[in-house]
């Protein structure tokens, strides 16, 4: 093929000089070179020319990295023999990290509970860790990204992690007390981050506060969680920042954002402006990468169904996205087989390697423009080397490039819905920057790509074994392997036994081919083979598991519990857990669900029961039938009108096996009337500046005896004014920085598991009369440096002999060090050096005050 391309070159170059046919004829005395040369001339007529240039000095985004909407450890599998499990899953990661390119996952929430119960005792700024509920999985999954981490890091790149809801913060996010809390919605999100960052020194780069917001979650509730998260994140040193919006679609997502496009105090929480893709993009794509860009911050691409590399040529050119995600499901990127120890990749996966796997964390897209319509065209520069990515949406077509740094480069390219691309050989590039390239069909993607050194090690590009699993007395199976080389060398294969149960005597048929057979797999368990590929400098390899079981492997149960209305949502525990669900009238019925399956993926319709085991005295229950939906087994239980216990259980048939059951439990409480405030103050009601601050207080209770819950929240402020409180989560807090005159209206909020009651207290703040004014008590109080990492130098001077109070406050308003306490100081000028090297970054406020007058400076704790 690199022979009939240069010929076609040759007649290119040929026509452009104005040489006759018969001249280039000429050029090939030989009958049969005259003959190619003529077909090939024939068919360079039937292709269209195409002009790309590469304009350098137009930058656009730079490129964070490649992510997976679904998790990449959500792919892994957990279930198989402890034996070969992390060799299997680490060559996962391996393949998904070195071949794709990834260097980012969506993270599922640790610590939320199922039960649906919280984090702490009342307080929202405290966490009672006994009451963090982390489950095995999470351990499992835990190590495995400490394994990702270590990997990319290794190739010089940083990971990008962000947590999202999952079925524990489910069971909560309909509640009063977490949604229209946001200091409860905070703690679920910096615990987790915290968890991550002490447990396995993973930084969580972004948070998600709800996962494709709608409903009863209003963008005015996530600008308030952001509001009251950003700055918890900071006071723990955690670098987290918020993804906004996170919606649904890119339409959807600018619906959010546009109505808090001038709040300022919000965006300097938010890391990235994220979209997911499953509605109208356009024009608001554009909308959303222009504003991102004038806040400067990037925007991103964090779900989608099955993208293809033309959804991901849009979301760059369109969104501006810098970091952008795979396929939600993992099936769609890597398809498992049947037995789950091992995968091909997706009809969509090639083609985007085209681009994931080239392009690398710091790339930053270029200019180019193309002269046909139909040739799409991206370029990236990192380092002063260019990478370029061809996407042929027409005929076939001749390529004229330019702009290109001189050097050497790899060409490959990838067809549509094929499992393999195709290395096209080393290309020069000369000092006038140009090259051609040919392209074939429509839909074809080829790079263009930096070469580097003399030798690449071979690349294989999958490695499987059919059947997935095998079940005795069936004792053969086949092995494939497909493997590419930069060089186009010539490619030497060879399978080999990496291990099998004591007693087999498997025999691979030809271990030198591609595909071969494997026999004699007689006895049950583990078999692995190896296979390695040879260029003749470097040797590839690549394992390939296969579970021989005695019997048709049984079917497994996953999680069991609750689909409940709101505010409750939904319950699940691990699997094999209980699921104890706890509800309250009038709420009287759910929809019950098991997640089932097994390796054959076989169908359970009909097989599985729930039933009720138990009901309170007098209660009747009614459960529906039984249906098989969405790989899980379900039914609809309603009339649960009578408190107590309601028993469930669901039997699934299982032939030769046992019949597999599980059991949930649903408690129903009778109805609560909520929770009562009984009464609110504010201690002065009404201030003369330059006092700025007051008490407020709020007497509550709750006739059940619930757990109660308090956010006070500043309802309304005189335009500029930046109230700040001490414990905003606690029914009594104290709230300072009120020094704009004017009215301002509190609203303590308060709440027991599904009840929210508010009432409101007004503070009065007048203009001073006859003191200092506040701004020339100002001038005299100076900080630095600002930021500071160790020691804060403070800087004031005071008119006459008064009692001075220092202290420093973080962001939240909670007092982290007293430096001076009503110490008497004579006036004159006075400097305090503080040491301040054990408190945690983030954004704090110096508070002085002098008598009456109290004036509060923001400074920034960087270590």
């Amino acid at each position: 093929m690199l022979h009939q391309q240069k010929i076609e070159k040759t007649v290119h170059q040929a026509v452009k000089t104005h040489e006759s046919f018969c001249n280039v004829i000429h050029l090939f005395r030989m009958k049969n070179i005259a003959i190619i040369i003529l077909s090939a001339f024939l068919a360079s007529t039937a292709f269209a020319q195409a002009v790309v240039t590469i304009d350098s000095n137009t930058k656009y985004q730079t490129i964070e990295g490649w992510g997976h909407g679904g998790g990449i450890f959500s792919s892994l599998n957990y279930e198989v023999d402890s034996a070969i499990r992390d060799t299997l899953n680490l060559q996962y990661l391996n393949f998904i990290t070195d071949d794709l390119g990834l260097t980012g996952s969506r993270m599922w929430e640790v610590g939320p509970r199922i039960d649906g119960t919280g984090m702490d005792n009342g307080d929202c700024d405290s966490i009672d860790w006994s009451k963090f509920q982390s489950r095995q999985i999470d351990t499992m999954i835990a190590k495995y990204a400490v394994y990702f981490k270590n990997r990319v890091e290794a190739e010089g790149f940083k990971t990008s992690f962000y947590s999202s809801t999952s079925y524990p913060t489910g069971a909560t996010a309909s509640r009063p007390w977490v949604l229209n809390h946001p200091g409860e919605r905070a703690q679920q999100i910096w615990a987790n981050a915290l968890w991550w960052k002490n447990n396995f020194g993973i930084d969580i780069n972004y948070d998600v506060i709800y996962n494709e917001p709608n409903g009863a979650i209003t963008g005015q509730i996530l600008v308030d969680d952001i509001k009251a998260l950003g700055p918890r994140l900071l006071d723990r040193g955690l670098a987290t920042k918020t993804q906004f919006a996170e919606a649904v679609a890119p339409q959807t997502d600018w619906n959010f954002i546009t109505p808090f496009q001038t709040d300022a105090d919000l965006w300097k929480y938010v890391g990235r402006l994220s979209y997911h893709n499953y509605g109208t993009a356009d024009p608001y794509r554009a909308d959303i990468r222009d504003f991102a860009k004038s806040l400067g911050i990037p925007t991103a691409q964090t779900e989608m169904g099955n993208p293809t590399i033309d959804d991901l040529f849009n979301d760059l050119i369109f969104g501006g996205v810098t970091y952008w995600e795979i396929a939600f499901s993992g099936s769609s990127t890597l398809v498992p087989t049947a037995g789950n120890t091992g995968w091909t990749p997706s009809s969509t996966y090639f083609r985007m390697r085209q681009l994931l796997h080239y392009v690398r964390p710091g790339a930053i897209r270029i200019g180019t423009t193309s002269s046909d319509s139909l040739l799409r065209v991206l370029s990236f520069n990192q380092n002063g080397k260019v990478t370029t990515v061809l996407l042929n949406t027409g005929q076939a077509k001749s390529v004229d490039v330019s702009g290109l740094p001189s050097g050497k480069y790899g060409l490959s390219q990838s067809s549509p819905g094929t499992g393999t691309f195709q290395e096209l050989g080393i290309q020069t590039v000369g000092n006038d920057g140009k090259l051609n390239i040919a392209l074939s069909n429509s839909g074809l993607a080829v790079t263009l790509y930096p070469y580097s050194g003399v030798n690449h090690p071979p690349t294989i590009m999958s490695a499987v074994i059919s059947p997935g699993y095998v079940v005795l007395p069936t004792s053969t199976a086949s092995l494939t392997a497909k493997a590419n080389d930069a060089e186009l060398d010539f490619l030497v294969y060879h399978w080999s036994i990496a291990s099998q149960p004591v007693g087999a005597n498997a025999v691979i048929a030809n271990p030198m081919n591609s595909n071969t057979n494997v026999s004699g797999l007689t006895v049950a368990g583990n078999y692995v083979f190896t296979i390695t590929v040879n260029d003749g400098i470097y040797t590839s390899s690549s394992k390939v598991y296969l579970i021989v079981y005695p019997t048709n492997p049984p079917a497994m149960l996953g999680q069991a519990g609750f689909r409940f209305a709101a505010p409750y949502g939904l319950v699940f525990t691990a699997t094999g857990d209980t699921t104890h669900a706890i509800i309250e009238l009038p709420v009287s019925s759910a929809t019950l669900q098991v997640q089932v399956g097994d390796l054959a993926n076989s169908n359970f319709t009909g097989r599985g029961k729930w039933t009720m085991i138990s009901q309170p005295s007098g209660a009747n229950a009614k459960l529906d039938t039984t249906i098989y939906i969405y790989i899980s087994i379900r039914a609809q239980v309603s009339n649960m009108l009578i408190p107590g216990d309601y028993v469930f259980q669901c039997n699934v048939t299982n032939p030769g096996h046992a019949d597999l059951t599980t059991r949930v439990i649903c408690t129903v409480h009778p109805q609560s009337s909520g929770p009562v405030i009984n009464s609110i103050s504010a201690t002065p009601q009404t201030l003369i500046l330059p006092q700025s601050s007051s008490q407020l207080t709020g007497n509550t209770s709750d006739s059940q005896g619930q757990l109660l819950r308090h956010w006070w929240y500043a309802k309304s402020v005189p335009n500029g004014a930046k109230p700040i409180f001490d414990h905003q989560g606690l029914a009594n807090s104290k709230v300072s920085g009120l020094t704009i005159p004017g009215s301002y209206v509190f609203t303590l909020r308060s709440f027991d598991d599904i009840h929210m009651t508010t009432k409101d207290v007004t503070i009065v703040v007048q203009k001073a009369s006859g003191v200092n004014n506040m701004s020339t008590f100002d001038a005299k109080m100076m900080i630095f440096p600002n930021p500071v990492s160790n020691y804060l130098n403070l800087k004031y001077s005071i008119k006459e002999n008064a009692e001075v109070s220092v202290t420093i406050i973080n962001s939240i308003g909670i007092e982290v060090m007293r430096i001076l306490d009503k110490q008497f100081e004579v006036q004159g000028n006075h400097e305090l050096k503080v040491d301040a090297s054990t408190v945690p970054s983030g954004v704090y406020y110096c508070s002085l005050t002098l008598g009456n007058q109290r004036i509060t400076k923001k400074f920034v704790i960087a270590k």
